[in-house]
């Protein structure tokens, strides 16, 4: 999977159609057993926004299929660390990177801030674009279906990996 690490949540390119009546029902499960894994003890982190999209989307050379994650950590603490951030991301850049194809998937990922109302402190989020290309609509549904797959092992994977780092920094 080609990954790009950006400093700002980019905007998304071009004409937004709405899913096909006629999506793969393999992509509905993909998005069930994704959100299934987030509510699951085995992730640290949840969704902070529904998943927007996927939509189809014009693009020269073929169809793309894309849809944008917002995720934070459960624990409101460790939504403010920073740091924890980061191992977030560089873990799920290294995972990625070796997950699919570089011509047919793509993950943006991007730490953004946004203030915790609540406690009125700044917390952080991790915002994802996953976009898949395919020659037609239905190829790059499931190919989508397959790169959230992807990302769905790498947090939880990574949530397994944060774990241990957070062990090894009490003891």
């Amino acid at each position: 999977m080609r990954v790009v690490a950006v400093e700002k949540v980019l905007s998304r390119a071009g004409g937004v159609e709405a899913a096909p009546a006629d999506a793969p029902a393999s992509l509905s499960l993909a998005i069930k057993n994704f959100l299934a894994a987030m509510e699951s003890d085995d992730s640290m982190l949840s969704l902070l926004e529904p998943i927007s999209g996927p939509a189809a989307e014009e693009s020269s050379g073929g169809r793309v299929y894309a849809g944008e994650i917002v995720l934070d950590f459960r624990q409101t603490e460790l939504g403010r660390q920073r740091s924890l951030h980061f191992l977030l991301l560089e873990k799920l850049i290294e995972l990625l990177k070796e997950a699919g194809s570089q011509e047919s998937l793509e993950a943006t990922l991007c730490l953004t801030s946004r203030k915790h109302e609540d406690l009125n402190q700044k917390t952080h989020a991790l915002w994802v674009r996953l976009a898949a290309k395919g020659e037609t609509t239905e190829q790059a549904a499931l190919r989508w279906g397959l790169g959230i797959s992807h990302l769905q092992q790498a947090l939880l994977f990574t949530s397994r990996h944060l774990r241990l780092h957070l062990a090894q920094a009490d003891g």
